[in-house]
């Protein structure tokens, strides 16, 4: 349990805030006196936040530095949202990271059959990346949206083992994200073929986790980093400071650590930097602004305005179109990036600026 104290000291200084939804719960918004930003207390139990996983920058070292001697489970890195799903007087609900209810997963969770798992283990907290027709991720075609489990929180933010994680969602049909292997931790050619095989696979990466999951790093690859650059160098100036750093930074690593060809990447990443940028100044030049597309689907009507209400207070939210299909609403939006809208619409027409 959170101490009295800290959440009574929290809410004064704005550290945690006290919400009233479909049901009343409390939220960290920030981390506050050891305890994890977006832990929920709800019900007299805790949510614990999850905590940021360890990233490493070179395989070898960064694997014999952070993680403990022994055996190790590589896993497929998912990008996605990710989510916490528990279970709170008999229902399923789902929260953000920041520890918000989040009413679309929400209810996407209750179509997916978990209730078997939590019955049985009703302290437990399924923690995972959703992808496909999310208000946060690119749109399927294929699919609606789909849940990858990368952990599952045994009530007490410990989590569960990872062969005992395996075994219990294959029991309960839950997908798990993809798992890339089991390694031992000095065994550095078979995570360097490993990482090699993601690269060219155009995937974004692997977590690997000891054994007993008490440790964990994660470790990106080039193709994920440049495309991360091409997906947003034209909404840079609504990225936050460090995004490009990061990813450049990560990249040359990773060349570096197996040999991968300077020139053949260097044009990569120019590429990525100026086709997503190119294109959003020739929308500006034309008067046009900087947004993305994303497509769900609902039955409670009070999910867009759950989504609005929250996404609204970084970017414009516009509905493009929507309609009723098998019970439900699929419902088309843009997000516009009023920042970088603003900023190469005035270049566009001229603006100078001082150096």
């Amino acid at each position: 349990m959170v101490d009295a104290r800290i959440i009574t000291e929290g809410i004064k200084r704005g550290k945690v805030e006290r919400i009233k939804s479909d049901i009343e719960y409390t939220r960290f918004r920030e981390g506050f006196r050891g305890v994890e930003r977006g832990t929920v207390l709800i019900g007299g139990r805790v949510i614990w936040g999850f905590p940021h996983i360890r990233r490493i920058f070179t395989l070898e070292k960064g694997v014999a530095r952070n993680l403990d001697a022994g055996p190790l489970f590589a896993e497929e890195k998912i990008d996605g949202f990710n989510v916490r799903i528990a279970f709170i007087d008999g229902a399923v609900f789902a929260f953000s990271r920041g520890g918000f209810l989040d009413l679309f997963v929400t209810e996407k969770a209750r179509e997916m059959g978990l209730e078997p798992f939590f019955r049985e283990f009703p302290g437990r907290v399924l923690c995972g990346e959703m992808i496909g027709n999310t208000p946060h991720t690119k749109p399927e075609s294929g699919f609606d949206v789909k849940l990858y489990i990368f952990d599952i929180d045994e009530g007490d933010g410990d989590y569960l083992p990872c062969k005992e994680r395996y075994e219990a969602l294959k029991r309960f049909g839950i997908q798990s994200v993809p798992v890339l292997g089991q390694f031992d931790s000095g065994d550095y050619n078979g995570l360097k073929k490993l990482a090699l095989s993601i690269n060219k696979g155009r995937k974004e990466g692997m977590v690997l986790k000891c054994a007993d999951r008490r440790k964990a790093v994660k470790y990106v690859t080039p193709w994920s980093d440049i495309e991360d650059i091409e997906r947003t160098s034209g909404i840079m100036y609504d990225m936050p400071i460090g995004f490009y750093y990061q990813r450049v930074l990560r990249s040359a690593f990773f060349m570096n650590d197996f040999g991968l060809g300077k020139d053949e990447y260097a044009k990569k990443l120019g590429r990525a930097f100026y086709d997503g940028l190119i294109g959003a100044i020739r929308r500006a030049s034309e008067g046009r602004q900087i947004d993305e597309e994303f497509e769900i689907t609902f039955k409670d009507q009070r999910i867009w305005d759950d989504i609005r209400r929250h996404m609204g207070k970084e970017v414009m939210i516009e509905e493009v179109w929507k309609k009723r299909e098998n019970g439900r609403t699929r419902l088309r939006f843009r997000k516009v990036y009023k920042k970088t809208s603003r900023m190469l619409i005035s270049l566009a027409l001229g603006k100078g600026v001082t150096d």
